[in-house]
């Protein structure tokens, strides 16, 4: 097992400290969607690649040991696939392409990378959840969900017997359960809080309830939400699996999907959808009609490569795991005025 923990920053002086920067600045000029004269909705805040985009504070002990020895190597991402966020400061990033799980305090500005745990070593963790001061990682190759502490400590394993390949992964506090999506399956399978599979959800097919290849999962009030990769669509159901509505299907048109990933709600119940193929979020009401998207292909501000999955904070900023570019995106979304 390796936990590493670091508060990092760039390139300073030798002996001198440096205070706390800003964890993000004003992006000139803003981007907002829709574009003007439209109202914007959304608006990009700033990246987060890794630990050196902390801007963490450094002392003088600490500036006059990196003259001695030299800068430490930045922790930096290198294919996050998944993130889950704990009110507005704990982020959990599950990182398929290093094997591993970062997870991010924004108030402390630490960024500590988790490759194994109890003597094991990760191998394709896909899903993270948080549930108070527990995460949740699925890992899809071991075929298991792993308990950790907020700081990483290993705390215990479960699902074996009751998984294939779990991948996404959502805490419902109102139930005080664990749903999984099992790719494999075609399922959703809940755990109690002491790691009991007590249910599961869906199974093959493409009727309403069913699933083809699952990858996602969020959870809000009573609703869950997955994303029904393999049919090309959307599914928001109850917490008990009963199918409320379908949204989406394959196409090119706007509302349509070509590979639908992460999901998540807002704090007023919108639906935000990530397309990897179409490398997009896009935005839907609670009946399912599309608001708008944004996003795109590029390697620029506010365009994504194969994003994947995403999770939205309590003061709704949108944090977007752009695997293919290393990163993470964080949108805000702008309510309307009153």
């Amino acid at each position: 097992m390796f936990i590493a923990t670091l508060v990092a920053v760039g390139a300073i002086p030798s002996g001198c400290a440096q205070p706390r920067g800003p964890l993000f600045t004003d992006i000139e000029p803003a981007r907002v969607w829709p574009a003007p004269p439209d109202s914007a909705r959304i608006k990009l805040v700033g990246v987060i690649a890794g630990s050196k985009d902390l801007n963490a504070e450094v002392t003088s002990k600490e500036a006059f040991l990196t003259a001695l020895r030299g800068p430490r190597p930045p922790i930096k991402f290198s294919g996050p696939h998944s993130v889950a966020v704990r009110d507005t400061s704990m982020l959990a990033v599950a990182d398929a392409a290093a094997a591993a799980v970062h997870i991010i305090d924004l108030d402390e500005r630490t960024h500590t990378l988790v490759s194994g745990f109890g003597g094991e070593l990760f191998q394709s963790p896909l899903g993270v959840a948080w549930a108070g001061d527990r995460l949740f990682v699925t890992d899809a190759q071991l075929g298991e969900v792993i308990e950790l502490s907020s700081n990483g400590a290993f705390r215990r394993r479960f699902g074996a017997s009751a998984l294939e390949r779990p991948v996404g992964i959502a805490y419902a506090s109102q139930r005080d359960r664990l749903y999984v999506v099992d790719g494999d399956a075609h399922s959703v399978v809940t755990f109690d809080s002491q790691g009991r599979a007590v249910g599961s959800i869906g199974g093959p097919g493409s009727a309403d309830g069913l699933f083809n290849y699952p990858t996602h999962v969020a959870c809000t009030g009573e609703r869950l939400l997955v994303a029904d990769s393999g049919n090309f669509r959307v599914q928001l159901l109850d917490l008990d699996g009963v199918p409320i509505r379908t949204i989406g299907k394959k196409g090119n048109a706007a509302g349509d999907f070509s590979l639908p990933k992460g999901v998540a709600f807002d704090s007023e119940g919108h639906i935000y959808v990530v397309d990897t193929h179409f490398e997009n979020v896009q935005v839907f009401d609670d009946a399912g009609r599309l608001l708008m998207a944004f996003g795109g292909e590029g390697r620029n501000l506010g365009s994504f490569w194969l994003p994947a999955g995403l999770s939205i904070d309590a003061a709704d900023r949108i944090w977007v795991a752009d695997a293919g570019n290393r990163r993470l995106q964080v949108f805000a979304y702008m309510r309307a005025a009153s």
